[in-house]
């Protein structure tokens, strides 16, 4: 090739070069768009402070969930973000099952207990027949916790299946990068909101005011947690209240 041909050709694949509009193909346009987080500079525009779909309430234990999400993260592996807010869905399906089973041995467990304070001469068995048959009268609530739990396994499955679907007809390639702090941070209790910490100053301000005022069991348990309050009411004066409930052991009121 002589020095005016190679001059021609380079000439030619600049020209080609200032005609590209990137890539044509989805893989190709997919590839292309993760150029800018390869080095971790806009990164924390995939952040999440708090997972879409929240199912916890103030009663679950929240290492739990985490624990139940992060088995099923390492079993399942989602490969993008759609495939993590359908696992994500399963693992609520499963807690919210699992309550439910929690709530129905309870409830029975609360019947033996009643069974044994009234009849402490029964065997174990008689106790636990005689504390079915009463339970027969609360059919309604049965029927409730068994309606429950089908319908939680029902949609545990549901998500499953459509997890499937989703990885066998909408594989990406290369699979797309999945944050999981998002979830993990749902291991922090949560702050009360603010309507009620005023609720709650608002009882506390009467208590001061009104030596015979109990306060409510909640708002008692607040006062006395310090690390809530420096976050909640940094600016408030607890200790006119600290002698009150010291004294006396923690009212019962709701």
């Amino acid at each position: 090739m002589t020095e005016q041909q190679k001059a021609r050709r380079a000439e030619i694949a600049r020209e080609n070069g200032a005609k590209s509009k990137g890539p044509v193909s989805e893989t190709g346009r997919f590839i292309s768009s993760l150029n800018s987080i390869t080095t971790g500079e806009h990164l924390e525009t995939l952040k999440e402070e708090l997972p879409d779909c929240i199912a916890l309430l103030t009663t679950d234990c929240r290492q739990a969930y985490i624990r139940l999400y992060q088995r099923h993260f390492r079993q399942y592996k989602p490969e993008g973000g759609c495939e993590q807010t359908l696992l994500r869905h399963m693992c609520v399906e499963l807690f919210q099952l699992e309550r439910t089973i929690s709530l129905e041995t309870h409830a029975r467990q609360r019947g033996i207990d009643d069974v044994i304070r009234a009849y402490p001469d029964l065997s174990d068995a008689d106790r636990e027949l005689f504390a079915y048959e009463q339970g027969l009268q609360k059919d309604k609530l049965w029927r409730s916790l068994q309606r429950d739990k089908k319908a939680h396994l029902a949609a545990y499955a549901g998500y499953q299946k459509l997890f499937k679907q989703t990885r066998r007809d909408f594989q990406l390639i290369p699979p797309e990068p999945v944050n999981s702090d998002a979830d993990n941070n749902l291991a922090e209790e949560p702050l009360p909101p603010p309507e009620v910490v005023a609720e709650a100053i608002a009882h506390a301000d009467r208590a001061k005011n009104e030596p015979s005022y109990e306060l409510p069991r909640w708002v008692a348990e607040m006062i006395l947690n310090d690390e809530l309050m420096a976050e909640v009411a940094p600016g408030y004066n607890v200790d006119d209240l600290l002698e009150k409930l010291t004294a006396a052991p923690i009212p019962r009121a709701a």
